[in-house]
């Protein structure tokens, strides 16, 4: 069962991944352009953190068509042929608690 902490930990490790891809040159362009436009959409961080427990459910129905957006994204670029080992592994450690 993901805790709320978890939860949040993995929501703010899902904004900052989405950072990375969108800077990332090894990506096709129009994944590093949706990657861009997700984090304009992402809570931001100070929210994410502030978020009490019982608000993380609220949260994210509130950011799911972003959030949902995002997971797909993390799961096309773990299986790119570009994407590194240790991100693999980084984007399955995102995604455990993700939603």
């Amino acid at each position: 069962m993901t805790t709320p902490a978890e939860r949040r930990r993995n929501l703010i490790w899902g904004r900052e991944a989405l950072e990375e891809l969108a800077q990332d040159d090894t990506l096709p362009v129009d994944w590093r352009t949706e990657a861009a436009s997700l984090y304009s959409g992402y809570p931001a961080p100070d929210r994410l953190r502030a978020a009490a427990d019982d608000d993380l459910d609220e949260l994210q129905e509130e950011f799911m068509t972003v959030l949902l957006a995002a997971k797909w994204l993390f799961m096309r670029v773990q299986r790119h042929h570009a994407s590194t080992q240790q991100r693999k592994y980084s984007l399955t450690v995102v995604l455990r608690h993700f939603l």
